[in-house]
C-alpha cells in the first residue's frame, strides 16, 4: 500500500468527520458583479442594441421588492434598465423560504455597444444599496434583438436564432448554484478559453487536483462542435444535426455546465444555439424529432438554462411538455414492471424537478415529492419484494426489466445509470433539504462504491490494474455485466460518489471508504484522458481530441461538475473550507 494512500486514510480518520460546506451558497444582500457584453458578428460598434440577460442570485439575497436596488453601471454611470423577477427560489416544505427571494432576475438595457466582435466590454450590475433611478418599467420582447444563425455550428436552414449581444457572467458567480441548483468550483485560472494544443496536453501525464477533467471538458467541447482542427474530415465530425446519439445525456446542458464553470463566451453561445436547435425539435408532447417517442432524449434542463441566461420566454412551454413526455414511464418499481432502468427513472425525476423550479405549482411540487418517496421505497426493498441479503443502496430490479443486461431473474442495478439518478436527486435536494434525501444519496454511494473493481482488463494499456465501475452489479456484489469499456464511466461515477460522501457527512454518518474509491476512479479517468488524445490525428482527418462515442462527453461531464465542491470540508462562508485530498499517483 502506498505511503500517500495510508496518509489519506489517516487524514480522513483524524479530520472533523461531519464537517460539510452548506449546500446553498450564502446570501449576498448587497454586492456587484462584472458582466461582459459580447456582440456577435455584424453588430457595428456604436450601435444601440437591446440586451437581455439573467442575473442569478444566491438564495436569500434579495426579495422581489428589493430588486428596486439593482442598478446597471457603465464606467460608474447608471444605465436605464428594466429589472424584474424571472424565477423565485422555491422550497417544497419550508413556507418561509418558498418564494421569498429571487433566484434569477431578468435585466434588460438598451446599450450603445462600444466594441465589435470578437471584442467585449464590461458593465457592472450592483444591488443592495441605492435604489435604481433610471427604471424602465416595460419589458421589450428580447427576440426583437435576436438574429438567425447563418454560419458556424448552424446555418440558415437549421432555423436557429441567437441574441445579437451575449452577456457573460464570471464563473466564480455562476458556480454558486443558482442555475445548476448545486454548487461547483470554477476552472483553475490558467485554463484558457481556446482549445489547447493536443501535443502539449498529451505530454502532461498527471494534472493536479481536477484540472485534467477541466481541460478535457473544454477540449472535447471543441470536438463535439466540430472545431477540433480544420483538417478533420467531414466523415469524422460530430453528426449532431442528423443523428440523435450526440444528444443523449443532454448535449446542450453539458455546454451550459462548461459555461458555468469557465465563464467562456464560446461555451455560452454554443449552449444557447444547441438549446435552440433542440427546443425547435421538441414537439408539444415533449418528444425530440431525432429520437421520436424515446423519452431518454426528452430533457428540459437546458431549456431552463436558456430561459435563465438570456431571458427568453420561448422555451417555457417546452419545459412542461418534457414532463408530459416522461409521464408514460411507470417509475414506481414493482416486480411486474415490464421495463425499468435507473436512466429512465432519472430523467423522469429531473424533468419534474426542473419544471417545479421554473414553473412552480402545487401539483408539480407534489409530483417531485411522490417520485422521491417511491425511489426511497424501492431502495428500502420495495415492501419486502427485494431480498434483504443485499448490498445496501442500489435500486435493484430484474435483468429482464433492464433489456436483459444481466440474468433475467436476477436482481441487479447499474452503476452509471444510478449516477444519472443521483444527479437528479441532488438537484431535488436543493428544493427540499430533507434528511431522507441525504440518506438516499449516502446509501446509493454505498452501492456505487461496491460496484467498483480493480482490473487490468481496462483498455488503457497501462499494464496496471485500474478501478472500473461495473455496468451491472447483482445484489450480492457479484458481476451482473462487466466490460472493459465501463472504464469510460470512471469520472461520472466518481462525481456522484463525491456527492454521496457529502451527504453522508450531512447525515452525520461519514463513510471513510468513499474518498479512496473516488480517488481510485479519478486516477483511472486521469490516465484515460491521455489515452484518447492523438496529436497527429488531424493529418489523417481524425480529431486530435477524440470523443467516442459522441454521447460520452455528456455522460462524463454533465453530472460530475460538483466533484470538487462536494469533497470540500469545513463549514462556514462562501469559499472557505479545505478539500479532501484526492491524490493521484505518478505512474510515469
Amino acid at each position: 500500500m502506498h505511503v500517500r494512500f495510508v496518509a489519506l486514510i489517516l487524514w480522513l480518520a483524524s479530520t472533523a468527520a461531519f464537517a460539510v460546506e452548506p449546500f446553498h451558497a450564502p446570501a449576498v444582500p448587497s454586492g456587484n458583479v462584472e458582466v461582459r457584453l459580447h456582440p456577435t458578428e455584424g453588430i457595428v460598434a456604436g450601435t444601440q442594441v437591446l440586451v437581455t440577460f439573467g442575473l442569478p442570485l444566491p438564495r436569500g439575497s434579495l426579495s422581489a421588492a428589493q430588486l428596486s436596488t439593482v442598478r446597471v453601471l457603465r464606467g460608474g454611470t447608471e444605465v436605464p434598465a428594466h429589472v424584474a423577477q424571472l424565477t423565485p427560489w422555491r422550497h417544497r416544505s419550508n413556507a418561509a423560504i418558498d418564494g421569498a427571494s429571487v433566484r434569477v432576475a431578468r435585466i434588460q438595457i438598451v446599450f450603445p455597444v462600444g466594441v465589435a466582435f470578437p471584442n467585449s466590454e464590461a458593465i457592472t450590475v450592483a444591488w443592495g444599496a441605492a435604489p435604481r433611478t433610471l427604471d424602465v418599467p416595460t419589458l421589450v420582447d428580447p427576440r426583437t434583438a435576436w438574429h438567425r444563425v447563418t454560419s458556424g455550428t448552424f446555418v440558415a436552414a437549421d432555423n436557429v436564432f441567437e441574441p445579437d449581444v451575449y452577456a457573460v457572467l464570471p464563473p466564480d458567480w455562476l458556480v454558486r448554484g443558482a442555475l445548476k441548483s448545486s454548487r461547483s468550483l470554477p476552472f483553475e485560472g490558467s485554463n484558457p478559453e481556446a482549445r489547447d494544443n493536443p501535443a502539449t496536453i498529451d505530454a502532461i501525464g498527471i494534472w493536479p487536483a481536477y484540472q485534467e477533467a477541466e481541460h478535457a471538458l473544454k477540449n472535447n467541447f471543441y470536438s463535439v462542435v466540430n472545431r477540433d482542427d480544420p483538417a478533420v474530415s467531414a466523415g469524422n465530425q460530430c453528426p449532431y444535426k442528423t443523428d440523435r446519439e450526440p444528444w443523449l445525456y443532454d448535449r446542450a446542458a453539458t455546454m451550459f455546465v462548461l459555461y458555468f464553470r469557465s465563464g467562456y463566451f464560446t461555451a455560452l453561445r454554443e449552449a444557447v444555439r444547441a438549446a435552440q436547435f433542440y427546443a425547435g425539435r421538441v414537439d408539444a408532447a415533449g418528444s425530440f424529432s431525432l429520437a421520436p417517442g424515446d423519452t431518454k432524449y426528452s430533457y428540459n434542463e437546458s431549456l431552463a438554462y436558456t430561459y435563465w441566461t438570456v431571458g427568453d420566454d420561448v422555451t417555457l412551454s417546452k419545459i412542461g411538455a418534457v414532463v408530459a413526455a416522461q409521464t408514460g414511464f411507470a417509475h414506481a418499481w414493482t416486480a411486474q414492471r415490464g421495463f425499468w432502468t435507473e436512466r429512465h427513472a432519472a430523467y423522469k425525476l429531473l424533468a419534474n424537478v426542473v419544471a417545479w423550479e421554473v414553473l412552480g405549482g402545487a401539483s408539480r411540487r407534489d409530483a417531485v415529492n411522490q417520485i422521491l418517496a417511491d425511489y426511497r421505497a424501492h431502495q428500502d426493498g420495495a415492501g419486502g419484494v427485494i431480498p434483504t441479503n443485499r448490498i445496501d443502496g442500489g435500486l435493484y430490479h430484474f435483468g429482464s426489466q433492464h433489456d436483459g443486461d444481466w440474468a433475467a431473474g436476477s436482481f441487479g442495478a447499474s452503476s452509471w445509470m444510478s449516477v444519472l439518478l443521483a444527479d437528479a436527486v441532488v438537484r431535488a435536494y436543493a428544493t427540499g433539504e430533507d434528511l431522507a434525501t441525504a440518506h438516499f444519496m449516502r446509501r446509493l454511494g454505498n452501492f456505487l462504491r461496491a460496484s467498483i473493481v480493480s482490473t487490468t482488463d481496462n483498455g488503457y494499456d497501462t499494464g496496471r490494474a485500474l478501478a472500473l465501475p461495473r455496468y451491472g452489479m447483482l445484489l450480492d456484489g457479484s458481476d451482473g455485466q462487466r466490460n472493459a469499456a465501463d472504464v469510460e464511466h470512471a469520472l461520472d461515477v466518481a462525481g456522484q460518489l463525491a456527492w454521496a460522501d457529502y451527504f453522508a457527512r450531512v447525515a452525520a454518518q461519514p463513510d471513510a471508504s468513499l474518498a479512496p474509491a473516488i480517488r481510485s476512479l479519478y486516477t483511472t479517468y486521469d490516465l484515460g484522458v491521455n489515452f484518447w488524445i492523438r496529436p497527429t490525428g488531424p493529418a489523417s482527418g481524425l480529431p486530435a481530441f477524440r470523443v467516442s462515442p459522441w454521447r460520452k462527453w455528456g455522460w462524463e461531464h454533465r453530472t460530475s461538475d460538483g466533484i470538487g465542491f462536494a469533497l470540500r470540508v469545513g463549514g462556514g462562508g462562501g469559499g472557505g473550507g479545505g478539500e479532501i485530498p484526492i491524490f493521484v499517483d505518478n505512474f510515469e
